[in-house]
């Protein structure tokens, strides 16, 4: 049996091309001749958080189900990466997420499929085939579909397979990009670094912020209720330094919390965030004291950002040069 994907602290943040382009050079030389290997890479060039040898494998294997399911008249596998912000479908208020439950933030996406599915254009490189016979492997070892799957969804993301008969099997990836900045060293992790509580009743957002926080610069503990919070903040009201809360919980409103905290920690500051909120809701925030409001619909990066200038700290050179949520 295979081992199964490092845990997350075993992963390294790093950029997806050169992960790609491993996986195409060892697929190209696995392809005949007369088959082309046609590949479009965006220029964003995301970051991800990964194991990059099981990533690699996990795309060459899809790339070989999508060669050996040739059929009709593909000449081409065309693999495609770009990056994608998933936050053009407006929330469900009750589930904050997206399309096959991804929560909303910035991908990289790849597709993987042949000629008779996807167009190639001006923008596609076709990579050559090796020029010595002997460069070229006999076989390639590929992980069983359900393996590649699981890769995929340790990395939080999410892979679509489409067999079509008559035109071949394409793959669509989508992995959660992650904040272009090193990762925080034991010094910064102390008891120096800002402290953020952090509230929301949807797991797969609480999994993005204590990746995502910690990388640009902040200690985080997430809660998924406000009774949970409110526990910790009634046993050490000076403990953190900020409170972010979801405005929607199971029990509560982020506002019905926030009016509590401000009677544990009055000068503690709070911010908002929602998937769905009108100006209305907005005002009243505002009104009972929060610090700040922000939509889901913008990147974390806003949040990241937002807090240093809360807390009279600097952020990251890497990270100013981000203006979305998503790139994280």
């Amino acid at each position: 049996m295979q081992a199964d994907l490092p845990h997350a602290e075993e992963a390294v943040n790093q950029r997806l091309e050169p992960i790609v382009l491993r996986a195409m050079d060892r697929f190209r030389a696995l392809l005949p001749r007369e088959v082309e290997l046609a590949l479009e890479l965006s220029h964003e060039n995301p970051w991800l958080l990964t194991h990059a040898d099981r990533l690699e494998q996990a795309l060459l294997s899809a790339c070989i189900v999508a060669w050996q399911s040739l059929v009709g008249l593909a000449t081409q596998i065309v693999v495609e990466m770009s990056e994608v912000l998933l936050d053009d479908v407006v929330l469900d208020p009750d589930a904050d997420k997206l399309q096959g439950g991804l929560p909303p933030r910035r991908y990289a996406r790849l597709v993987i499929t042949n000629s008779s599915r996807t167009a190639t254009g001006p923008f596609h490189q076709l990579l050559p085939a090796p020029v010595q016979t002997d460069d070229r492997p006999a076989s390639a070892r590929r992980m069983p579909l359900v393996e590649v799957r699981r890769i995929i969804e340790r990395h939080h993301g999410m892979i679509n397979i489409s067999p079509e008969p008559g035109r071949g099997t394409a793959f669509d990836i989508y992995l959660p990009a992650a904040v272009p900045l090193e990762a925080a060293t034991s010094e910064e992790a102390d008891s120096g670094s800002p402290y953020v509580l952090y509230v929301d009743d949807y797991e797969p957002m609480r999994v993005l912020v204590s990746e995502t926080l910690p990388q640009a610069g902040f200690r985080v503990s997430c809660h998924e209720s406000a009774r949970q919070a409110l526990a910790t903040l009634q046993a050490d009201p000076y403990g953190c330094d900020v409170l972010v809360t979801d405005y929607r919980l199971q029990t509560h409103t982020g506002v019905d919390l926030l009016k509590q905290v401000k009677l544990l920690r009055a000068d503690l500051p709070v911010i908002i965030i929602s998937g769905y909120m009108d100006s209305v809701l907005e005002a009243r925030a505002y009104e009972e004291g929060a610090a700040l409001v922000i939509s889901k619909a913008d990147d974390l990066s806003a949040l990241c950002v937002a807090l240093h200038k809360l807390l009279g700290h600097t952020p990251r050179p890497a990270l100013v040069s981000y203006s979305d949520w998503a790139r994280l």
